[in-house]
């Protein structure tokens, strides 16, 4: 019953949509932490002019450093973990069509009778076909469209088209061109792609709590010593300051 669920869940166009975007809100996120805290921290009158300097400028670091590892990283590395493990889990799915058939279909559509995945040579594919599936038959059909050229040229790319049904690459084109967005054809490769999300997911929980603070930490003190801006002082009355603003920070 929870594998269903789950299954149900990553393959709904809907959820995809809410966290398609994971990477773009997590440099949202830091980005508005990277200038929201230095400026609060500068407007805090109750410190020293020295401390409140020294506090910002670590705490602008401290949330680039975060950003810049955690889009050097996660993303990519966990986006290439979720296409390799969904790969073997659609495998063994597609063996049981009547099963898969029942988990993905909702009130207004039938279910799916294939996972998509394993013709495409990575994840770079699917991403592309499913960003595609959203714009209308006519955009997509736009040669002058710049958007959907860049992706029908990322789908022939990163396609392996010996396994696609019947090796028949111009077919396959000829529907990316023309299916509607909730028909079966595009549907087919949504719990791939929810799988390749659920594991985005993952990295930004794992790199902006664990990896990121880490790596961001052994490196800060060192550009701060860099660039001239040592600690104003080690007396115990300036520490206690530096770390209030930190808290309130």
């Amino acid at each position: 019953m929870i594998t269903n669920g789950f299954v149900h869940l990553i393959s709904k166009n809907g959820f995809q949509n809410l966290i398609q975007n994971t990477t773009a809100q997590v440099s949202i996120e830091t980005g508005l932490k990277a200038v929201g805290r230095p400026a609060f921290t500068l407007a805090d009158t109750h410190v020293d002019k020295e401390t409140r300097k020294f506090s910002a400028v670590k705490e602008l670091l401290y949330q680039l450093l975060c950003l810049g590892i955690y889009l050097a990283v996660i993303p990519f590395t966990f986006k290439k973990g979720g296409f390799a493990l969904f790969k073997k889990i659609c495998a063994k799915v597609n063996q049981h069509p009547e099963f898969l058939e029942s988990i993905t279909k909702t009130k207004e559509l039938p279910g799916v009778k294939h996972c998509a995945i394993d013709m495409f040579k990575n994840e770079k594919g699917l991403i592309a076909i499913h960003k595609l599936s959203h714009l209308s038959p006519q955009k997509r059909q736009d040669s002058s469209n710049t958007l959907a050229v860049k992706l029908l040229k990322t789908i022939e790319k990163n396609t392996d088209w010996n396994k696609v049904p019947n090796q028949d690459k111009d077919s396959f084109m000829q529907k990316v061109l023309n299916e509607e967005q909730k028909s079966e054809f595009f549907r087919q490769f949504y719990m791939g792609k929810g799988g390749i999300e659920m594991s985005s997911i993952a990295g930004s929980v794992v790199g902006l709590t664990i990896l990121a603070p880490e790596l961001s930490h052994l490196i800060l003190h060192p550009i701060m010593k860099f660039i001239g801006m040592d600690a104003p002082s080690h007396s115990d009355k300036v520490k206690k300051e530096a770390n209030i603003l930190d808290k309130q920070a």
